[in-house]
């Protein structure tokens, strides 16, 4: 009985990776553009990230600011860590063509696969917890300019009363690297395969069930 529902589960995992892959495949997947992003404060605390947008209606510049329906991307989150590398929030300022981020400044030159200009992603409702990274520029194009960091970049958090406190800063950029085309459906594939495997592995018409049936 125990083997009878572990087919059936494996089986399902299978069929159903499958059937996801050749559904992304359908969905013009080569006309999005998937990248992640990183950086690094002086003192180790750190933020990863990544956004995506649809190649054929992007222009060479991508510029988001503030709230709304955004011009380019579709999607963007970015995950804040201390020194030791404890998550510390993760945000989607970006869902499906919408920001939901007031402060929001995202520039990307898609030539030259480069984030550059103002920046400023995360979250700050001025509630406990909210975390952002941002930089003099976007300050500066914000009307902040009585607020610019000591150094380029900066990473800031409201602790607990919901004041803001800068944990970090660096002079160093936010690197970009692009997600291989193709890697979801290779991702998926190998679950399949996993799965397949695993589905003749209980199959009792299988030799290799056989054999284990003899040597008992």
């Amino acid at each position: 009985m125990t083997n009878l529902f572990a087919k059936k589960a494996i089986g399902m995992v299978a069929t159903t990776a499958l059937v996801l892959a050749i559904a992304i495949t359908t969905h013009d997947l080569a006309d999005a553009a998937e990248f992640n992003f990183n950086w690094k404060g002086d003192t180790g605390y750190s933020a990863k990230g990544s956004f995506n947008y649809d190649t054929t209606t992007a222009s060479s510049i991508i510029s988001e600011t503030g709230l709304g329906a955004t011009k380019n991307l579709q999607s963007l989150s970015i995950s804040f860590f201390d020194p030791f590398s404890t998550l510390i929030n993760s945000f989607t300022p970006v869902l499906n063509g919408v920001s939901n981020y007031s402060f929001l400044r995202f520039n990307f030159d898609n030539t030259k696969e480069q984030i550059f200009g103002p920046f400023d992603v995360g979250k700050d409702d001025e509630l406990p917890g909210d975390t952002w990274l941002n930089n003099n520029l976007a300050l500066i194009n914000q009307g902040f300019s009585d607020e610019v960091l000591a150094k380029e970049f900066g990473f800031n958090n409201r602790d607990a009363a919901g004041t803001k406190q800068i944990l970090d800063l660096s002079n160093n950029s936010v690197q970009v690297s692009k997600v291989p085309e193709g890697s979801i459906i290779i991702g998926l594939l190998v679950v399949w395969s996993l799965g397949f495997t695993l589905k003749e592995k209980f199959n009792p018409k299988s030799k290799t069930c056989t054999e284990r049936s003899r040597s008992i």
